[in-house]
């Protein structure tokens, strides 16, 4: 016959098991929350020089070159434009090391002897990687250059959030 009276095993504890569980499901819960980048509004303030490297219309061109500023750096931007009456629409992309932006501009377009200069909005509409769901409205967009549009020099100007 067996001896009953020999020591008691110890079962683990059933409030460690849950406490270990709660913890693990808290640690998962919290981690899309640290790793997720909150929202911010930035200033944007950026400048560069975009030349020629197209026209597929007499009404139409394609532009690049180098944008440098805030908050972006810099990048390569590819601006195309239109020419109706007096209103240059255009779309853009930039380009970085962190990511693409995009967006659309309207401007006016006046001349002075053979100088062209673009006044108007420009709208980001979206952005991948660190840019991922950028936006932005009513930031400033001018330019200045020859009527040819062979070189131009370009300015943004306002607040973007990503």
């Amino acid at each position: 016959m067996s001896d009953l009276s020999t020591t008691p095993r110890r079962l683990p504890s059933p409030c460690l098991g849950i406490a270990t569980l709660a913890a693990v499901a808290a640690g998962v819960a919290a981690a899309p929350h640290a790793v997720a980048a909150k929202t911010k509004i930035r200033t944007l303030s950026a400048s560069g020089e975009l030349v020629r490297t197209a026209r597929p219309t007499a009404h139409s061109t394609v532009q690049t070159g180098t944008l440098r500023g805030k908050p972006f750096r810099s990048g390569r931007m590819v601006l195309r434009s239109s020419l109706r009456q007096a209103t240059v629409t255009s779309t853009f992309t930039l380009t970085t090391p962190a990511g693409l932006v995009r967006g659309r501009a309207t401007a006016r377009l006046t001349l002075d002897g053979d100088t062209a200069t673009y006044r108007g909005t420009a709208r980001i509409t979206s952005g991948t990687r660190r840019y991922r769901g950028a936006a932005g409205s009513n930031i400033r967009f001018t330019g200045v250059g020859p009527v040819s549009a062979k070189r131009t020099k370009i300015t943004l100007s306002g607040r973007v959030r990503y």
